[in-house]
């Protein structure tokens, strides 16, 4: 219960007041990612809600903590609990709508596109196709080449899946 409360309180910050949240922002994403992982449903969901509620309300702030918090909301999608799943896919909806595109399109490639699990596979496809409708195809592929090629790669490998929801 001190968890969640914990957790409600700086989802209320982030909500009201996120500019008390800019100073030790990296500490409370740590902490909030780190409850993510909680064998407490509730508490888990708290947590993943928290995030979302992050990207929400602190935007582009949240850049540098894109990667270590993909990682862990990606890793919840190979959950069987379809409630944290369906948690966990809304709050990388709004890391993808709230931070810088090319920084969400580079977590995705390197831990959701590759991942052994077809559900997190399906979930970082939905969201890479997200990414690249809202940045545009002319600017993803006016990208550096190492980037732009990447991203085809990464794209030719997602729709030769073995799993048709991937593809």
């Amino acid at each position: 219960q001190a968890k969640a409360r914990g957790l409600l309180i700086i989802r209320r910050l982030a909500i009201c007041n996120s500019e008390v949240l800019l100073d030790r922002l990296h500490d409370v994403s740590l902490a909030v990612a780190e409850e993510v992982s909680n064998l407490r449903l509730k508490v888990a969901r708290f947590a993943i809600n928290t995030i979302g509620d992050l990207f929400s309300n602190v935007k582009k702030d949240m850049d540098c903590e894109v990667d270590s918090i993909a990682q862990v909301l990606l890793q919840k999608m190979g959950d069987s609990n379809k409630f944290i799943q369906e948690a966990a896919s809304k709050s990388l909806g709004l890391m993808v709508m709230n931070v810088t595109p090319t920084r969400a399109m580079s977590a995705l490639i390197a831990i959701g596109a590759q991942h052994r699990n077809v559900l997190v596979r399906k979930c970082a496809a939905e969201h890479l196709l997200t990414v690249v409708e809202k940045m545009g195809a002319k600017k993803v592929l006016s990208g550096t080449h190492s980037s732009a090629s990447l991203l085809v790669y990464i794209v030719g490998k997602l729709a030769q899946d073995c799993h048709p929801d991937v593809r």
